[in-house]
């Protein structure tokens, strides 16, 4: 702070520190459309099969779902998505999840198949499209039924950093506020001029503040769940807009997934029309076409 007799200016810090509440306000009354690139690396608890193989050849899994694509904003938040979900599994352990669904374990099925195609998602004017031999028989589109706008793009990452109640909280509780290094949008292009928001917290906290995690979970939430701790960042350009978001979990103890990171990317030059599709029938909720499908009150 710069005192000069009785007027206090703001450092050059302070002047330029970027607000990405305001920011992405002005995002959904633009209606912006926003291209995503999102990496997550999962881990899951240690198969004794792959301990017993020579060497350890198959080492640990550690599945690595990859997703892409297109999602509008509006009113709220996320209106409309399009998307495309990769799962990279280790060949040992699907070799191992074969197995597992041969014997019944209908978990495994559900992994099996979402490894071994491309998997899209869409949400538009309220319902949930999907396509891919996990949600169905056939190679057309699905629906799934009513669903909020940001469905088909959440579930691996476990912030939306276009819902302002989820921001604030962020904000509120953050233990770094400051200049950022230089970051990489969705295309791998260079952002120099960044903010940095981190912090830590808990899924309880959370769930609490945020209602698309309440979504991802189904509106209900495991009490041990909500004990996992994990760290966040969410990294803008010098106006406040998102460019990445990165949250990392690794609690250990008795889940089905033992943890992951989670990094997406935005970039913000693009025009988005999303439509709904002409559709085949009803399709199925397959588990674990979202990672968090292993925390979900049902599957506990």
């Amino acid at each position: 702070m710069i005192v000069l007799g009785l007027t206090a200016l703001p450092s050059p810090a302070q002047a330029t520190a970027a607000d990405v509440v305001a920011a992405v306000k002005r995002l959904q009354s633009q209606g912006a459309a926003v291209k995503i690139y999102q990496r997550t690396d999962a881990g899951w608890p240690s198969d004794p099969r792959m301990e017993a193989l020579p060497m350890r050849e198959c080492g640990a899994r550690a599945d690595a779902p990859v997703v892409t694509g297109l999602a509008k904003l509006g009113r709220g938040g996320v209106v409309a998505a399009d998307m495309k979900r990769q799962v990279e599994t280790s060949e040992c352990a699907l070799r191992f999840l074969k197995e597992d669904a041969a014997d019944g374990d209908q978990r495994a099925a559900d992994q099996v198949k979402i490894a071994s195609a491309v998997h899209r998602m869409r949400t538009v004017g309220g319902r949930l499209y999907v396509s891919g031999p996990a949600y169905g028989g056939g190679a057309g589109w699905r629906t799934l039924g009513k669903a909020p706008g940001g469905a088909a793009l959440y579930g691996d990452q476990i912030i939306d950093p276009f819902d302002v109640d989820t921001l604030k909280f962020l904000v509120r509780t953050a233990t770094i506020n400051r200049r950022g290094a230089p970051n990489n949008d969705a295309d791998g292009r260079r952002v120099s001029r960044t903010w940095d928001y981190r912090g830590t917290t808990t899924f309880a906290a959370l769930f609490r503040a945020s209602k698309p995690f309440r979504d991802m979970l189904g509106g209900r939430l495991d009490p041990q769940v909500g004990k996992i701790s994990f760290m966040w960042g969410v990294h803008t350009d010098h106006r406040g807009v998102p460019v990445t978001v990165i949250t990392y979990w690794k609690p250990g103890g008795d889940y089905l997934l033992r943890g992951a990171t989670a990094a997406t990317r935005y970039s913000w030059d693009v025009k988005a029309s999303i439509s709904a599709p002409a559709t085949i029938g009803a399709g199925r909720d397959p588990y674990s076409d979202d990672l968090v499908d292993a925390y979900r009150v049902q599957h506990r």
